[in-house]
Formats: C-alpha cells, sequence, structure tokens
C-alpha cells in the first residue's frame, strides 16, 4: 500500500509477449509509496497469454489506481507510448519499459521535481543493471565489456524512457514520440528533441529502476540490429556508427583481400596487400589486448571459453549494429522523414511557443505530433 497517498500521475509502459513481465510490473506498482492514479499498458499484440492476463487485472481492478489497457497489433513502441499517453486523465506521465524492476521509492522521487517545480516540465530517470540478478555466460559477457551498468542522473544526462518523467504539455510541445521509425530509437529521439528544446529540467539521482538484460547471445545480436536500424532511420549518432563499421570494413578487406593479395590469388599489388594485412591483424590484436581484462573478469567468475564470447558479442553485436544502421539509413530516406525533421526543427523558441499555445489552448496539441 502508498504511504504517502497518491497522486495525479499516470504510469505508461508498453509490452510485447511478456506475461511474466507484467505481472512484477503490476505488483510493483501496487508497492509504490506514492501510487499513480492510473497505470495504462498499450500491448502490441501478445500471443503468449499476456493480453488475457491484462484483460484479468483489468477487470477485476482493485490496485489502488486505475488499470487501463489498450491493445493494437503491430504497434511500435512510439505509438504505443504515444497512445498511452493519449489514454491518460493526469498532466503528470511517467514512463518505463516492462522488463525492469523497480524500488518502491521509485514513482515518489521521480515525480518530484514535477509535483514541487511549476518551472520543471521534465525528470530524467536514474537506472542500472543489477549485477547479481544476471543470468547466464552472454549476461557475463556483456558485464565483462560494459562493467557495472548504472547511471546517476543529472538535467543533462542522456535519458532514457525507461525512467523519465515529464509534463503531458512537455510531450505534447515536443511533438510526442516518433512513430515514423521501425521499432527502437524513439527514445533516443526525443531525448535528442529534449536537448535541442532546451526542455527546464531536473533530475532523480539515485538508482530506483534496475534494466534486466538478456540471457542468449541471439537476443543481444537482435538487439543491436534494432538499435543500429533506428539509428539509421533517424539518421543519428552517424559519427559513432560510421567508426565501428569502418573499422569493421578494414579487417576484412585487410585479412581477406590483404591475404590473398600476399599470395598472388588477387591481382593488386603486393605492398598494398602486406600494408592492409597487417593493419588489420594490428586491429585485431588491439581488440584482444584490449579484452584481456575483461577476460580475467569472466575467468574469475567461472565463465568458460571467455575470449570466444567476448570476440563472438563484440564483432557480432557491432556487425549487427553496423548493417541494421546501413538498412535504416535507406529506409530512413523515404519512410522516416517527419523524424529528420523534426530533429532538424527542434529549438528553444519553438518549444516555447508550442508550449505557450497548448497551455493557452490556442492550439491543438495533435498539430504538432506527426504520424
Amino acid at each position: 500500500m502508498s504511504e504517502t497517498g497518491s497522486a495525479m500521475i499516470a504510469v505508461v509502459t508498453t509490452v510485447f509477449n511478456d506475461r511474466k513481465g507484467v505481472a512484477e510490473f503490476l505488483q510493483s506498482m501496487r508497492e509504490q509509496t506514492l501510487q499513480p492514479s492510473e497505470v495504462i499498458i498499450v500491448d502490441g499484440g501478445s500471443r503468449d497469454g499476456t493480453w488475457e492476463l491484462l484483460s484479468e487485472a483489468s477487470d477485476a481492478q482493485g490496485y489502488g489506481f486505475q488499470l487501463k489497457i489498450h491493445q493494437e497489433t503491430g504497434c511500435n513502441v512510439a505509438r504505443g507510448r504515444d497512445l498511452a499517453i493519449e489514454m491518460a486523465g493526469c498532466e503528470l506521465i511517467v514512463s518505463t519499459d516492462i522488463g525492469c524492476e523497480w524500488d518502491s521509492e521509485w514513482i515518489e522521487e521521480l515525480s518530484a521535481p514535477l509535483r514541487n517545480d511549476a518551472g520543471c516540465d521534465l525528470v530524467i530517470g536514474s537506472w542500472g543493471v543489477k549485477r547479481e540478478g544476471l543470468e547466464g555466460p552472454w549476461a557475463m559477457t556483456e558485464w565483462g565489456l560494459k562493467g557495472d551498468q548504472f547511471l546517476e542522473a543529472t538535467p543533462d544526462s542522456y535519458s532514457s524512457s525507461r525512467s523519465i518523467a515529464y509534463r503531458r504539455a512537455a510531450w505534447e510541445s515536443l511533438g510526442k514520440y516518433p512513430q515514423d521509425l521501425t521499432l527502437a530509437a524513439d527514445d533516443a529521439v526525443f531525448h535528442y528533441l529534449i536537448e535541442q528544446a532546451e526542455v527546464p529540467r531536473s533530475s532523480a539521482p539515485t538508482i530506483r529502476c534496475y534494466w534486466h538484460r538478456h540471457k542468449r547471445l541471439k537476443s543481444f545480436l537482435r538487439e543491436a540490429s534494432r538499435y543500429g536500424l533506428g539509428d539509421g532511420e533517424a539518421a543519428i549518432r552517424m559519427k559513432d556508427h560510421s567508426l565501428i563499421a569502418g573499422r569493421l570494413l578494414l579487417e576484412v578487406i585487410g585479412l581477406v583481400g590483404g591475404g590473398l593479395g600476399a599470395l598472388f590469388l588477387v591481382g593488386w599489388p603486393r605492398a598494398v596487400c602486406l600494408v592492409l594485412l597487417t593493419v588489420a591483424v594490428l586491429s585485431i590484436v588491439a581488440r584482444i589486448a584490449r579484452l584481456q581484462k575483461a577476460r580475467g573478469a569472466l575467468k574469475r567468475e567461472g565463465i568458460d571459453w571467455p575470449m570466444f564470447r567476448l570476440l563472438a558479442f563484440v564483432y557480432g553485436t557491432k556487425f549487427n549494429s553496423s548493417v541494421g544502421y546501413l538498412k535504416g539509413l535507406l529506409r530512413g530516406g523515404t519512410a522516416c522523414r517527419s523524424c529528420r525533421q523534426r530533429l532538424r526543427e527542434m529549438t528553444p523558441q519553438l518549444y516555447s511557443e508550442r508550449r505557450a499555445a497548448i497551455v493557452s489552448g490556442d492550439r491543438s496539441p495533435n498539430s504538432f505530433a506527426t504520424s
């Protein structure tokens, strides 16, 4: 039960085929010290019993908050978030992702700046990954590479929609989430819009939201593909993706072309082939050298074949991300023009003008949204 009562806050999230995650989410929301008025979940067409569980929970209610649900088969995450917010009857919105876990103080601390300061439009939440919650050798492989992943948020931190709160008017003034993206990068675009608009914002620096990571390599590879595709569609992080793809391409050309040329199996000048081969080998050796620390950490944790796992993880995720980015760039040129245009056009002045128009009722917030 709530210790400090409830507030006019709507918690919004989306789900697809995660019955267990939904049950854990609803239970966690019941245990919040500050309970929301509404919890709104949009289902993208689950086929594993998730929707049936949601329907039963919605019929039963009895949570201390109103549970609202909606299903739209095939809707992406951005559209799901927008639909959930449009269903909300509250001005204050708290957004998260099912597939996390939350301390009982999460809503109370995340929403506090909005409740206490009328001049604050948005709060960036902290998040982390619990080391003790990682399951399987591939989750541990990511841990070996990245260490303890966490964000202790400041107002200038990179925001994630797994832990963020904002006023409905702020979301409307930013043009809502970019629904023209295929699946991922909606919160990345939202973050860049927040930065470009210079939205008045604060932060919740204590970690109260914990991100669950995958168990299988296949899931990490699929995630890398989705993230790369979304970034490409929005045409963001181009420098980072170009450097990653460029190095991979150099290694492939150096090993294959340089190696074959050095053996006189292709018609390239032998000196050029030897240079390419040397550069590729040095690049790979440098990668392996940097992975030694991670290898030692995994070995101490009892993970078998640590260097093999690290190399498979690094090359697999980088390759999938690069291929996804290229596909996204090509698709986004026609299918995601609206998203790209919003990123080009957003300014503090535009945000302020929209915000004022919404508050005064001079303009419909839907006129700022994109398809």
